[in-house]
Order: structure tokens, then sequence, then C-alpha cells
């Protein structure tokens, strides 16, 4: 039941500098061991601390919001992590931590990283599909296999050497399109060798790792797809990136489009895309926009005459950008009396804008966020966006685009990718709590179950805060951190409170509270969910005044500040805690991680930017912010100026 808080779980990864101290180093091929039978994991290290060195070849948001890959000398292998600082292709390092599995694939638990250096990227090892599947220790290496499609899905094909068929499982993360893939092709398939559930798959990381016909002239890769601006304006051109890469050189490239009403027919024009440096082209969609989306997809031809699309299965399949924006109301808004309570832009393509209200590792994961446009009843939503790409704060203001989708009964806005969620300000005043009654909050029933309308819809991830509630129930307090709360004092009309922090604040039967947080939805119950100390109030009438508790800590000096070539950043801490110091640029863009992980409380810490980004390269004059989080309670912008 408890989604553990990432900033509680985020383990404080120390990245050093080359030429640190040379760690005893585990081979991966003696870690990677699994029941040749059945696929379980079977690791004679299991459980126990290792370090592995290798060079990355799956980065943090292939996937998810944390997953790598390394490849050794000796084999390949996974860690998680989201707090690790931003690994690239081609990173060589080494991982410390303890040896365990997920999903049934072995893999590491790092509590270190030590960064080595960059080096070239990996090199595909070539396998066949029979000696893929027939040897577990070959999971975690980065291999490629050439084969004929005898299966076609949705997100999975399979691949067959004519003596075994192997699946290849595509991560909606990935933004690969497979739509071109058919049966009776023949691809080399290139990526990670996984295991899931005891079978061996492979998961491809880009669309560069599907080659159509790689024994003859192979066709043109078209990836990377993307909008400039994610979010136009009916008044706005749409610039349109793509990745074109091939074997003998590109002709063409072609960008078609067409104003969609939302009933997904017209004719699509086009405009010829120019190469603006490297593989990469752009082509422009140009305004007035007529429809509330327009579609779109790519074309690239190579000197061969031979052309591919993206995605694959265009004109019948497209990408869609929203024109103007929703509001956030308009896209949760139901009837009280209708069931079920699913939003109607479920499924649609939109544009939303408002304030953090609870930022990034406040909802329980790197890739989430809550976002919400003015006040009251319908007024806010849970964004999901599965690579973490963005860091965001309460106060923040962000517009993004992307789809409604509702999960188990929770409206999410998902948003395209990455460069979908952009942040246009920092700081900004945040909405006021609504005051609501737990027996609101808490109402998912139907008239013909309690008499009334629901009512706790309404609120999902709204920031509120409750009228002073007893608190009823601590089943959960001492394990979980959860309890439950009640305006009324009577079980029926109880909230469930479920921080994904730990709170200094500890709960007892009978304590009078008044708590502020936003409302979710899980496991078929409203949920709130507070995000600081400062957020559980008690009632004055327990001779305990209604004040947040003792603040975290924050920044104390910045000098010199304009700077040049450095500058000096103290903030201070007041009890341990999670501390987060990161640089952005003007356009809400992370250029460095100065710290992150757990410190002691009690004194003031020093820190120095040399106006470099996380790689070392120096960053042009301009504005920058610097930007620190300690747990859940301190977020503080400064402005920085680097002169040059």
């Amino acid at each position: 039941m408890k989604k553990t808080a990432t900033g509680v779980l985020m383990l404080a990864l120390v990245v050093a500098l080359a030429g640190a101290a040379v760690a005893q180093i585990t081979a991966i091929d003696d870690i990677q061991y699994y029941d040749p039978l059945t696929g379980a994991p079977a690791s004679p290290h299991a459980g126990a601390t290792v370090t592995v060195e290798g060079v990355v070849y799956v980065i943090k948001g292939t996937y998810n919001s944390g997953t790598h890959y390394i490849q050794g000398a000796t084999g390949g292998i996974n860690f998680f992590s989201s707090s690790a600082i931003p690994l690239t292709y081609g990173d060589r390092i080494q991982v410390t931590g303890a040896v365990g599995a997920f999903g049934g694939e072995i893999n590491v638990t790092p509590s270190n990283i030590t960064y080595l250096g960059n080096e070239a990227e990996v090199t595909p090892i070539d396998m066949t599909v029979s000696g893929i599947k027939g040897d577990y220790e070959s999971v975690g290496n980065h291999v490629r296999t050439i084969g004929t499609i005898t299966s076609v899905s949705a997100s999975q094909f399979e691949i067959t050497d004519t003596v075994d068929t192997l699946l290849v499982y595509i991560d909606s993360d990935t933004g690969i399109n497979i739509g071109a893939v058919a049966i009776g092709d023949e691809y080399a398939i290139s990526g990670p060798v996984v295991v899931y559930n005891g079978l061996i798959e492979m998961k491809p990381r880009r669309q560069g790792d599907l080659v159509e016909d790689p024994t003859g002239d192979t066709v043109p890769v078209v990836e990377n797809v993307n909008c400039v601006d994610w979010t136009p304006m009916a008044t706005d051109p749409i610039d349109v990136t793509a990745t074109i890469t091939d074997d003998s050189g590109i002709s063409s490239a072609l960008l078609y489009f067409r104003d969609d009403t939302g009933d997904s027919t017209g004719v699509f024009s086009s405009v010829a895309m120019a190469n603006i440096g490297g593989d990469v082209y752009q082509g422009t969609i140009p305004a007035m926009h007529t429809g509330r989306q327009v579609d779109f997809y790519v074309e690239a031809i190579d000197d061969g005459m031979q052309s591919s699309l993206n995605p694959g299965n265009a004109p019948a399949g497209w990408y869609e950008v929203a024109v103007d924006f929703t509001s956030i109301y308009t896209c949760q808004y139901v009837h009280p009396d209708s069931f079920p309570q699913t939003s109607p832009y479920n499924g649609k393509v939109v544009n939303v804008q408002g304030i953090v209200t609870a930022g990034t590792g406040d909802v329980g994961s790197p890739s989430k966020f809550v976002l919400q446009e003015g006040t009251g009843e319908f007024s806010g939503i849970l964004v999901y966006e599965g690579t973490a790409t963005n860091y965001v704060l309460p106060g923040d203001a962000v517009r993004v685009g992307g789809y409604i989708n509702e999960y188990y009964g929770l409206t999410e806005m998902e948003p395209h990718n990455g460069s979908a969620v952009f942040i246009d300000s920092f700081g900004n005043a945040l909405p006021e709590p609504a005051i609501v009654a737990t027996s609101v909050l808490s109402d998912d029933a139907s008239p013909d179950i309690d008499g009334d309308s629901y009512s706790g819809e309404a609120w999902e991830s709204v920031w509120v805060r409750t009228l002073v509630s007893t608190v009823i129930d601590t089943t959960g307090a001492d394990q979980y951190g959860t309890f439950k709360i009640s305006t009324t004092n009577t079980p029926l009309d109880s909230l469930f409170v479920d921080p994904y922090i730990t709170l200094t604040y500890a709960a007892d039967l009978g304590d009078r509270v008044s708590i502020a947080g936003f409302m979710t939805y899980d496991f078929g119950n409203f949920e709130l969910v507070p995000i600081q100390d400062a957020d559980v109030y008690l009632d004055p009438s327990t001779g305990v005044e209604e004040t947040p508790l003792l603040p975290a800590g924050g920044f104390s000096r910045i000098a010199p500040n304009p700077f040049n070539p450095k500058t000096e950043i103290r903030f201070v801490m007041t009890r341990d805690n999670l501390a987060q110091l990161n640089v952005y640029n003007i356009r809400g863009e992370l250029v460095k991680t100065i710290q992150n992980g757990r410190l002691q409380g009690g004194q003031e810490y020093i820190y120095h930017w040399d106006g470099s980004d996380g790689s070392g390269k120096q960053m042009a004059s301009g504005t920058y912010f610097a930007r620190l989080r300690l747990g859940g309670e301190v977020m503080q912008v400064r402005k920085l100026m680097l002169v040059k």
C-alpha cells in the first residue's frame, strides 16, 4: 500500500573523479547466473555488495526514470538510479552496490558510482537468435541479431533465425515506432538482452536499433521526431525536428502535416526539411492552424531512392500536437452523478498549464508532479512523464503538451516526451488550499449507495486543507506513516492520510489536526498526501500553536553575484535531511547538479559553481538559477549572473 517517497529511498550517489582509489572489481559474468532450466536468478553473489565496471550503453530516460545498462569485459548488467548524475553513452563507470533482481533479472542496487571517463560507444555483440535464447548468461549484454519477423503487435514483435524465435519488446518511453515492421521482413535488432519472468527477450533502445534489410542497401532510419514547442498557439508555426541516418546518403526529407478538428480526417500537405547540422533535419508547419490539433509525420528518401516513414505506418498513423490550451478544469470535469467518473478528454491530445503544487519527488516518483490552474474543484492534475527528464518544484509555472489518460481511476496528463514539459518561470505564488471536510474529500460512492453524488473526484490532484479533524486510526502509522482522520470523528467520514516522506509529526489517536496536501486516488480510495512537515497543523485547543515545525534551513549567502569565474553558494541545514542543489538555465533546463544526497543538520554547507555544466563544459554568459531543496520542506530559487 505504501508508496515510499523517492526522496526517502534515494541513495546519495557519490561521483568520484578519474584517478580515485581502485576498487576490487567483480567480473559481471560471475554475477549473471541463472538456473539453466527455469531461468530463475541464481547468482552466487546475491545479497552481497560488489563493484562492477563497464561502459554505459543504456541511459536513464530510455525505458524509465533510472534504468541503466553497462557493458563490461565479461558481460553486461543493469542498475537503477534516478538520482545518479546524468550519464551518457560511452561513459566508463564503476558501480558499487548490492546484487539483487527485479522481474527475474539480476541487477545491482548502487550505493556508489565512480565516473572514470568517456570513450567510444559500446559496439553490440553479433549473436544468432538461437544463441541468445540458448544462454541466460547473454542477459545484460548489448547484442545484435538478424532474423525474419514472424509476428507483430502494438508493442512487440517476434524474430526468428529458423532455429528459434525471440520476443522483441518495445518500451513506450523509447519512442520507437514499429509501424513499418511487417511479417516476412528481415531485420537487424540491437539492444540489451533482458529476462522478464524467466523469458529471454530483447529490448531496443532507439529507432536506429531496428534496421530493415541489413544485408543490402538499408533504408533510411528516421528517429527522434520532436516538436521544438509542443504547446503551440493557433498563430504559431510549428518546428519539427528528426534525426535521419542512412548507409549511403539522404536525398530528401519531407514533413507532412494537416489541421485536424479531432475527427482524424483531411489531406496531408508537405514541406521540405532542411539539414541543420549532423544528422538532424528540421521542417516548419506554417500557421494559421484551424483545428484543435495538428497531425504530422516524416518521410526520408536516400540516394538509392529508398524511403522510410516515421511513424512507420504513415499516413494511417501520425504524430499529434494540440493547438492552444485546454483548462485543467475542462480536462477534469465530470458530472457528479455520472459513472464512471472518467475525464471526457481521456485519450485526447491537449495542452495544459498551471502552477506546480507538488514537485518532482513529492509525489512518490521522480517521473511525477502535480499541476494546478486556479483554485477549487477540478483545478488540479497529476503529470506523469516516465523518463523523469524534468525537475520541477512548487511555484514553477509549467506548460505541458500530451495526452489525458485514466490510470486505475486517477486522471493523468502524460507528456509527449521530456521536452514537452516547459518551465516558464520560478517562484510563483502557490494556490491557496481549499478548506474541505474529510467526508467530501473521501466520497467515491454513487448516489444509490450513500444518497448523495460523488464528491471526491472533484478534488483529485487539488491542493486542499482539511477542516480540523480527529485522528481515528493509526494502524499503519508505525510501519508506513499512514493514518486516518475524520472531521466528524466517525469512520464513515474518514480520510486516509498517506505521506510519501517521513513526517516529524507522529499521529496519535485523538489528536486534533488540520492537514494540507494534494489529493490522489489509489487502490480504490481517495487519499491526502502532505509533502512537508509544515503541512501538518495541530489544533490550537491542544495548547500547541497552529504553526509549522522548525524550518529545515535554506540559502544563507551567494557571492560574488554577478560572478566570474566562480561563485560561492552557502546554505544552512537545521537537521539531517536530503539536500539537492542544482543550477538551471533560463529555459529551466538542468545545467549541473552540485549536491544530491543526505547531509547532517546543524551546520552551514559551502559549495562553488565555476560556470560549467555536468560534463565540465563552460557555459555562456547569462542568467542562471540556483535551486535548493531540503527534504520536502524547503524549495528556494536564487538568480545567478555569469559575466565573462
